[in-house]
């Protein structure tokens, strides 16, 4: 008896680890290439213009700006949520910066 509590209990364990464990799914990250189409295609030369400004004016508070051709798309996917977030950027303001920046960055 003390034998089947045993395993029933290792096998509601093993099962219960099994359901808490984050699931991995398949994700289907979009290439440099298809970040920037995407950009393009969704903000006009002028919201992105304003990005530019709103870059200019918002990040040169704290340092120096860099080129947005300095960096990769991907370094800069890195940096904008955490940079914006700084500015104290709403939503659509740093949507706008990451239109111009992205724009205009290197691809890899």
């Amino acid at each position: 008896m003390k034998r089947l509590v045993t395993i029933f209990s290792l096998m509601f364990t093993s099962v219960l680890l099994t359901e808490c464990t984050p699931k991995k799914t398949a994700t289907t990250e979009m290439s440099p290439e298809q970040k920037v189409a995407d950009v393009k295609k969704n903000f006009t030369e002028a919201q992105m213009e304003e990005g530019k400004v709103l870059m200019q004016n918002s990040c040169d508070k704290c340092h120096k700006l860099f080129a947005p051709e300095s960096r990769s798309v991907e370094k800069w996917e890195n940096v904008l949520p955490r940079m914006s977030n700084r500015a104290k950027l709403n939503d659509q303001q740093a949507a706008m910066v990451r239109a111009y920046i992205l724009s205009h960055a290197k691809l890899s």
